[in-house]
């Protein structure tokens, strides 16, 4: 159960997220040096880092969000199921 826990919708986004987070700032890595005087202005690219960390940053509370609904539906499910059992 803890394997498939970590395997979530929201997991995997938040993965995508990071490795496009990661390409981003290798990107901004390889700008030559002499265009350093134009960063300063106005950088896409930073522009560019801190919208996919926001949007990391949600990914984030929205896993841990859905992993706790998550926990809270199996454990219904797994008590559930020995209610209605129980019942019958």
């Amino acid at each position: 159960d803890q394997h498939c826990s970590s395997c979530t919708p929201a997991a995997l986004r938040a993965m995508r997220s990071c490795a496009v987070l990661l390409l981003a700032l290798g990107a901004a890595a390889l700008v030559p040096s002499h265009a350093v005087g134009l960063r300063s202005v106005m950088n896409p690219i930073r522009k560019v880092v801190t919208m996919l960390q926001s949007m990391q940053k949600k990914v984030e509370e929205e896993g841990n969000k859905e992993k706790e609904l998550y926990e809270k539906f199996m454990c219904y499910c797994k008590s559930g199921n020995s209610d209605l059992s129980a019942s019958i």
